[in-house]
């Protein structure tokens, strides 16, 4: 009985410093940015990705590079991509298009956002822009980080 009266407070603890520090995120101004892979369209010799961009809360990113990497079907790294997806707007949805030369759609398998590599409002950097990222995909090919 005294274990699991210590597992429960043990679980109860931990869920009140797990609430505790989403509410230190969202006081922080730390709004997610959801992205969505919303369709691959085939071109002549590439493929153009359609993101979705829905930041939350308040902040203006004047600043927002992506780092992409493309895989095929088969898991093997296909493309590396800088992308600059700014600016974005404050609550406002936005539809960024990118061009991936040289990989035919139907090849890829996936997309993983490996990184920001820059990320600052009117007030400068942001640190941990990748922390606040939501990746979802309504493509045939799944988007991660």
């Amino acid at each position: 009985m005294r274990r699991l009266a210590s597992g429960v407070a043990g679980a109860v603890l931990a869920a009140g410093l797990t609430a505790g520090l989403a509410a230190g995120a969202q006081a922080e101004g730390k709004s997610a940015i959801n992205i969505e892979l919303n369709k691959l369209e085939p071109l002549e010799g590439s493929c153009r990705a359609y993101f979705v961009v829905r930041p939350e809360g308040s902040t203006e990113y004047k600043a927002f590079n992506m780092e992409l990497l493309v895989f095929d079907t088969g898991g093997i790294i296909q493309k590396w991509l800088a992308i600059d997806a700014a600016p974005l707007r404050a609550g406002k949805t936005s539809v960024k298009l990118f061009d991936v030369s040289g990989v035919a759609c139907d090849k890829i398998g996936s997309i993983l956002l490996n990184d920001v590599t820059a990320c600052a409002d009117a007030a400068g950097d942001i640190a941990g822009c990748v922390d606040r990222i939501n990746p979802s995909s309504k493509a045939k090919a799944t988007f991660y980080k």
